[in-house]
C-alpha cells in the first residue's frame, strides 16, 4: 500500500505558525495545461479558511510558449504587489503552471515574493507530453516544451531557483508526471502523497501540506 511520505527537513526556529492579527499573506494559484483556474477553487477556499487571501491566475495554456506565459505571470505578480507591497505573495502552481512560474522567476518577480509550492510539476519533463507531442504538437507548442527528452525547453531551464524557497508535492500514482520528474536541484522540501495528478488538488491533505510550507518552509 502506498502511503504519504515526507522528506525530512528542519523547521526554521525563527518562523512560527499563523499569528492572530498578522496581515493576511496573499497566495496566487495557477493551473496547468489544458485546464482552468477554477480547478484550484477548492484549494483556494481551504487556504482562505486558514487565514490567507487568494487570487486565481488563469491563462490560455495551449498556444504560445511557457516563456511568454511566464513573462505575463511576472507582470501580474508585479501588479498584485503594487497594490499591497508590504505583504508576502506566495505562489501555488499545478503541473505546467510550475514551469510558467519558473519562467516568471527568470523574468523577474516582486521583492515581496514569498514561498512557492509546485504540485505535480514536470520540472524534468513529462513522458506523457513526449508521447502526445507527435499528435498534438502542431496545436500546442507548450505541450512540446514539456517533453522529457533531454533537449526539450523544460530540460534547458535552470534547475536551481536561487533566492526562492520551493516546496514540491508529487503524486504517487501520477501517470502524467512521475515523482522523480518533479525534482529541482535545490528545492527546500519534497512530499509524495498517495493521489493522482489532478485529484491531488482536491485533497485536504494537500492543502495541509501547502499551508505548512507557506507558513514554515517545510512539509510536516
Amino acid at each position: 500500500m502506498t502511503v504519504d511520505t515526507i522528506s525530512e527537513s528542519p523547521v526554521p526556529s525563527a518562523e512560527t505558525a499563523y499569528r492572530a492579527g498578522a496581515p493576511r499573506d496573499l497566495v496566487v494559484l495557477t493551473h496547468g495545461i489544458a485546464s482552468t483556474k477554477w480547478i484550484l477553487a477548492p484549494m483556494a477556499a481551504r487556504l482562505r479558511s486558514r487565514g490567507f487571501d487568494t487570487h486565481l491566475h488563469g491563462y490560455f495554456s495551449i498556444r504560445g510558449s511557457n516563456r511568454r506565459l511566464g513573462e505575463q505571470f511576472s507582470t501580474r505578480l508585479h501588479e498584485l504587489a503594487d497594490r499591497q507591497p508590504n505583504r508576502p505573495i506566495h505562489v501555488v502552481a499545478h503541473s505546467m503552471g510550475s514551469i510558467v512560474t519558473r519562467c516568471a522567476l527568470l523574468a523577474g518577480v516582486p521583492e515581496n515574493m514569498g514561498r512557492i509550492v509546485m504540485i505535480g510539476p514536470p520540472n524534468r519533463g513529462s513522458h506523457a507530453a513526449r508521447r502526445l507531442a507527435p499528435v498534438y504538437g502542431w496545436i500546442s507548442n507548450t505541450l512540446v516544451e514539456l517533453s522529457d527528452v533531454p533537449g526539450s525547453f523544460v530540460n534547458r531551464l535552470p534547475r536551481t531557483l536561487d533566492g526562492h524557497e520551493v516546496g514540491i508535492v508529487a503524486a504517487a500514482r501520477d501517470n502524467v508526471v512521475p515523482a522523480d520528474s518533479t525534482m529541482l536541484d535545490n528545492h527546500r522540501d519534497h512530499v509524495t502523497l498517495n493521489s493522482l495528478h489532478t485529484s491531488i488538488l482536491w485533497r485536504r491533505r494537500t492543502a495541509d501540506c501547502v499551508e505548512s510550507f507557506l507558513r514554515t518552509g517545510c512539509f510536516r
